[in-house]
């Protein structure tokens, strides 16, 4: 029997509480010292695919995946995903296990003890935000030295919606993907902002639909055509979104936000 949402939540909350940080710490660790010890992409990667089921084993969040089937496997992409919640990391993780994802985190996350240095030994990118120039630099410099199989990730709204909303994309990952040759694929979510809005301390249970779109090829396009590989992107993202958010309603789930 399911609790009220009233008393269900701060209990659902306070485990997070208790057991996200603990084991967010322990995988840390051992992401490093694997890491030290130069353990392969694929090996560190189930380390990111156990901790993302915990998660959602902890907010018992109900993922449902359309479309991975395009994905072609040991093929690495230049993910691009919208950012409603600070729960969206664990969703695509644990809805991709067969895509090794790194993210392109803001600095603010890298500087945490430990977590942060796990993120960086183990091939993320740091981003300032303020230093467009060393920004740039980082993602040219860790896309020429990645595994060829590892995938990186961007939240293309470059931060997290405080309206739950879809903004226009900054356009750091469509240069990163004409630059390395490599697919955009596109994937959206919708659920996640009513489980963990932004600047809330609240995790609610709930359902989340992710909408994978077919990759979209990106050596046609010249570094000085960014910008339509971005708006091109950003239109297919509205409507794998949309679709998204409408499975979430066809099953009885508000997926909170603005459409």
């Amino acid at each position: 029997m399911r609790l009220p949402v009233s008393i269900e939540t701060p209990l659902r909350t306070a485990a997070g509480l208790l057991i996200l940080p603990l084991g967010l710490v322990l995988c840390s660790m051992v992401a490093v010292v694997l890491a030290l010890r130069g353990a392969s992409a694929e090996r560190l990667h189930r380390i990111y695919v156990g901790f993302a089921r915990l998660c959602l084993r902890v907010g018992a969040t109900r993922l449902e995946v359309h479309g991975a089937d395009q994905i072609e496997a040991g093929r690495a992409y230049v993910v691009v995903s919208n950012h409603e919640s600070a729960w969206d990391p664990p969703c695509i993780v644990a809805a991709l296990p067969g895509v090794i994802l790194r993210f392109v985190a803001k600095k603010a996350i890298t500087d945490i003890p430990i977590f942060g240095h796990a993120l960086k030994i183990t091939g993320n990118v740091t981003v300032v935000r303020r230093d467009t120039a060393r920004d740039v630099g980082s993602l040219h410099d860790r896309m020429a030295h990645r595994d060829p199989k590892v995938s990186m990730l961007f939240f293309a709204e470059g931060t997290r919606s405080r309206d739950g909303a879809l903004h226009p994309f900054k356009m750091g990952a469509f240069a990163t993907a004409i630059d390395s040759g490599l697919p955009i694929l596109p994937v959206a979510l919708a659920g996640t902002f009513a489980i963990w809005p932004k600047g809330t301390l609240r995790l609610r249970r709930s359902d989340v639909m992710i909408e994978v779109g077919a990759p979209i090829e990106t050596q046609r396009f010249k570094f000085e055509e960014r910008a339509e590989l971005r708006d091109g992107t950003h239109r297919v993202m509205a409507e794998l979104r949309r679709r998204a958010r409408q499975r979430l309603r066809a099953r009885g789930h508000d997926p909170a936000g603005t459409d």
